[in-house]
Protein backbone atom coordinates (compact mmCIF):
# COMPACT_ATOMS: atom_id res chain seq x y z
CA UNK A 1 0.00 0.00 0.00
CA UNK A 2 0.92 3.29 -0.66
CA UNK A 3 0.57 6.33 1.48
CA UNK A 4 0.86 10.25 -0.12
CA UNK A 5 3.01 12.63 1.39
CA UNK A 6 3.88 16.08 1.85
CA UNK A 7 7.36 16.45 -0.69
CA UNK A 8 8.74 19.01 2.37
CA UNK A 9 8.25 17.64 5.02
CA UNK A 10 6.88 14.17 4.42
CA UNK A 11 3.63 14.38 6.49
CA UNK A 12 0.69 11.71 5.63
CA UNK A 13 -1.63 13.21 3.34
CA UNK A 14 -3.83 10.01 3.37
CA UNK A 15 -4.15 7.08 4.63
CA UNK A 16 -2.63 3.73 3.05
CA UNK A 17 -4.37 3.37 -0.82
CA UNK A 18 -3.76 0.85 -3.32
CA UNK A 19 -3.61 1.70 -7.17
CA UNK A 20 -6.40 0.24 -9.39
CA UNK A 21 -7.20 0.59 -13.06
CA UNK A 22 -8.60 3.28 -14.26
CA UNK A 23 -12.25 2.99 -14.77
CA UNK A 24 -13.87 2.91 -18.09
CA UNK A 25 -16.05 5.58 -17.79
CA UNK A 26 -13.58 8.22 -15.99
CA UNK A 27 -13.59 10.52 -18.78
CA UNK A 28 -17.72 10.43 -19.64
CA UNK A 29 -19.32 13.96 -19.02
CA UNK A 30 -22.37 14.72 -17.90
CA UNK A 31 -23.12 18.73 -18.55
CA UNK A 32 -23.38 20.15 -14.79
CA UNK A 33 -24.75 17.16 -13.21
CA UNK A 34 -22.42 15.11 -10.37
CA UNK A 35 -21.21 12.28 -10.84
CA UNK A 36 -21.62 9.28 -9.18
CA UNK A 37 -18.51 8.12 -6.86
CA UNK A 38 -16.06 6.40 -10.07
CA UNK A 39 -13.42 4.24 -7.25
CA UNK A 40 -13.60 2.61 -3.92
CA UNK A 41 -12.67 4.08 -1.03
CA UNK A 42 -8.94 3.87 -0.26
CA UNK A 43 -8.02 3.73 -4.45
CA UNK A 44 -6.13 5.80 -6.46
CA UNK A 45 -5.43 5.96 -10.00
CA UNK A 46 -3.18 6.97 -13.09
CA UNK A 47 -4.68 8.56 -15.78
CA UNK A 48 -2.51 6.94 -19.32
CA UNK A 49 -3.62 9.84 -21.35
CA UNK A 50 -1.46 13.70 -21.28
CA UNK A 51 -4.35 16.24 -20.07
CA UNK A 52 -3.81 19.57 -18.71
CA UNK A 53 -1.19 22.16 -19.06
CA UNK A 54 1.87 22.81 -20.80
CA UNK A 55 -0.69 23.64 -23.93
CA UNK A 56 1.11 23.95 -26.94
CA UNK A 57 -0.10 25.47 -30.32
CA UNK A 58 -0.82 22.57 -33.37
CA UNK A 59 1.19 24.47 -34.99
CA UNK A 60 4.40 24.18 -32.65
CA UNK A 61 4.21 20.49 -31.75
CA UNK A 62 3.58 19.01 -35.67
CA UNK A 63 1.73 16.04 -36.46
CA UNK A 64 4.37 13.61 -35.92
CA UNK A 65 4.45 14.94 -32.25
CA UNK A 66 0.50 14.91 -31.45
CA UNK A 67 0.48 11.53 -33.23
CA UNK A 68 3.38 10.14 -30.80
CA UNK A 69 0.97 11.98 -27.64
CA UNK A 70 -1.96 9.93 -29.07
CA UNK A 71 -3.49 12.82 -31.02
CA UNK A 72 -4.58 12.19 -34.84
CA UNK A 73 -6.57 15.37 -35.88
CA UNK A 74 -5.51 19.09 -35.84
CA UNK A 75 -6.97 20.75 -32.55
CA UNK A 76 -6.36 24.09 -31.31
CA UNK A 77 -4.14 23.52 -28.92
CA UNK A 78 -3.20 20.11 -27.69
CA UNK A 79 -1.76 18.71 -24.15
CA UNK A 80 1.89 18.48 -23.76
CA UNK A 81 1.89 17.40 -20.28
CA UNK A 82 3.29 14.15 -19.45
CA UNK A 83 1.48 10.68 -19.78
CA UNK A 84 0.85 8.58 -17.01
CA UNK A 85 -0.48 11.43 -14.51
CA UNK A 86 -2.11 11.02 -10.91
CA UNK A 87 -5.85 12.80 -11.56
Amino acid sequence: MIVFTYADCDAPLTLPVSQVALPAHAHQKHGYELLLVLMEPRTYTVDPEPFGPPWRRWEEIGAEEAEARGVYAPVFTPSAARRNRRP
